[in-house]
């Protein structure tokens, strides 16, 4: 089950000045929701799309029928100034301006974040108490 406020919370996390990424918490400005909607879409499924904004296509995703946008708020302020065309994009033209170690390291840091945001237990990383039983 998708639940978008735990989502949200882990992005918020991963996206902070303290988190250990290289990125800025001003997602829209700096072009970030192409990273945001390719990790939405690596971690969740579903499908990226994107809409025409004055300069340049703004990323979002449709995740199980629903649309979901976690940088949409950084765009519009009022609900019927959004006009969304949900034109399908590829995962091509999503990487093409996505650097590599920026995503991996973002996407390290989201799924610590998210980890840390649904309760789930950090394990060591030795298994040597449980080796030769």
């Amino acid at each position: 089950m998708f639940n978008k406020m735990i989502v949200y919370k882990a992005l918020k996390l991963s996206l902070s000045p303290g988190s250990k990424g290289r990125l800025t918490p001003n997602v829209q400005t700096t072009g970030q929701d192409r990273l945001i909607s390719l990790l939405i879409h690596d971690v969740f499924g579903g499908e990226i799309l994107k809409t025409h904004m004055k300069k340049d296509w703004h990323y979002y995703n449709r995740i199980d029928g629903e649309r979901v946008d976690f940088t949409g708020s950084e765009i519009k302020k009022s609900p019927r100034d959004t006009r969304f065309e949900d034109i399908p994009s590829s995962l091509d033209e999503t990487n093409d301006y996505i650097d590599q170690a920026d995503y991996s390291t973002f996407f390290m840091g989201f799924v610590r974040a998210f980890e840390e945001s649904v309760g789930l237990k950090k394990y060591p990383n030795s298994l040597q108490s449980g080796m030769g039983r």
